[in-house]
């Protein structure tokens, strides 16, 4: 027989399981700058789909300058962010917001940010962000729901510290990223690395298979554990095996894991 489910069946309030926070900068049709905080978003290639509520300044900016910056924050600027939270630019306040919102014109000092220029659209970035997105918006489909847009939008130049590039590459590095988190309405710090993938252009090989390799040999995993992993050492010219490494190190475990798949 099947085993019993143990799931609950709820009805939450909101479905943010958790993704980064992203503010978005817009121009205003006096040609100031405006800014809002968002999380609804996902990436393919070089295009951002983002959802984006139709009752802010931002898709209204959007409608008649489609162009936009898309900076995501540290874990660090929670607070900033946080400020921005019952602030809009629209004026009038929209009905829907009246109750907790008020009009503001000056997003980026009511955030405690500062605005710099960007190289390829009007929109400014967001200087403290560690890493930012110029865009150009290719299409606006209205959602199901009437309050939402889905903003298709192309980046066109991508700014990053240094601290988080791998030297000499322009692969981002995953173990310097740490991005704010938005979930369930609550923010987070990313946590620990539990793995990745085998399309990982940042993962490392560990040290040991590493300098085997440089000698020409060939290596294959025998056996991994939730705690340990064994791989066989080879000849380069019949795959007999040579030696073997097993070590219960995390990251080497990672490391066999993934190639074992």
């Amino acid at each position: 027989m099947p085993e019993p489910d143990d799931h609950l069946v709820i009805e939450p309030s909101v479905l943010y399981v958790g993704t980064p926070v992203y503010l978005v900068s817009t121009v205003n049709p006096d040609g100031s700058p405006n800014l809002a905080p968002a999380s609804s978003h996902w990436a393919l290639g070089r295009m951002l789909v983002l959802g984006l509520e139709t009752d802010g300044r931002t898709v209204e900016n959007l409608v008649d300058r489609p162009e936009l910056t898309v900076n995501f924050p540290s874990g660090a600027l929670w607070r900033n962010v946080e400020r921005l939270s019952t602030v809009t630019g629209r004026d009038p306040v929209p009905d829907a917001k009246a109750a907790h919102y008020r009009f503001e014109p000056e997003k980026f000092e009511r955030a405690g940010l500062s605005p710099v220029a960007s190289d390829l659209v009007a929109p400014p970035r967001v200087r403290e962000c560690p890493l930012q997105f110029e865009a150009n918006v290719r299409r606006m489909t209205p959602g199901v729901d009437p309050g939402y847009l889905m903003v298709e939008a192309e980046v066109v130049r991508v700014h990053a510290l240094p601290s988080l590039v791998v030297p000499g590459t322009d692969h981002l590095d995953p173990r310097a990223w740490h991005p704010l988190i938005y979930s369930f309405r609550h923010y987070f710090d990313r946590g620990s690395e539990l793995g990745w993938t085998r399309k990982s252009r940042t993962a490392p090989t560990p040290p040991e298979i590493a300098r085997w390799e440089s000698f020409g040999g060939t290596w294959e995993v025998a056996d991994v554990a939730d705690s340990s992993a064994t791989v066989r050492l080879c000849r380069c010219d019949g795959g007999e095996e040579v030696s073997r490494i097993t070590s219960s190190e995390p990251a080497f475990v990672a490391w066999a894991t993934v190639m074992a798949s």
